[in-house]
């Protein structure tokens, strides 16, 4: 029972100890993040392929550059800066959706948001349980929530853009 209970308050503690060196997004991160969308749009505006996926990552990349960026807390931390980044982004394309979408449209796309975000979370979660043996598990489960999360932001920009031509 003392076991469980150690157990227990051990993982209440690591919780809380990840939580609280989890880190903000930098304005450094916002400029990596705002220049490579603008540099994708100016691509495309040249009529050359470009795709907001390319801008996967680019601000995490940038981060562990910094000390202590590639240990397994600074990857952790990188990943959930930018993650923060593209979940504003989301949001953003979002409400500029609710907008621009019909009613009937509209509820699609909040139906759809609400599966997608049960989707996002059972597949990080597997994610995690999958490496949960190594450290790596934690690195893991935040790129997994960066990757899946930027890439529905890139999704929503695309139905955006189609909507508003």
């Amino acid at each position: 029972m003392y076991q469980k209970l150690l157990i227990a308050i051990g993982l209440v503690l690591s919780i809380c100890a990840s939580n609280a060196l989890a880190q903000d997004m930098t304005v450094e991160d916002e400029i990596n993040m705002q220049q490579c969308v603008e540099t994708v749009h100016d691509i495309q505006r040249s009529g050359d392929v470009a795709s907001l996926r390319d801008c996967i990552g680019a601000a995490s990349r940038m981060c562990q550059e910094e000390p202590n960026g590639y240990s397994t807390i600074g990857m952790s931390n990188c990943a959930m800066r930018e993650t923060q980044w593209w979940d504003n982004y989301l949001n953003f394309l979002y409400q500029e959706l609710k907008t621009s979408l019909t009613s009937d449209q509209f509820t699609k796309l909040r139906d759809a948001q609400r599966i997608w975000i049960k989707y996002r979370d059972a597949t990080c979660a597997f994610s995690y349980e999958y490496w949960k043996e190594g450290t790596i598990s934690g690195p893991i489960h935040a790129g997994c929530i960066q990757d899946t999360t930027a890439n529905r932001a890139v999704d929503l920009s695309e139905y955006l853009s189609w909507t508003t031509q």
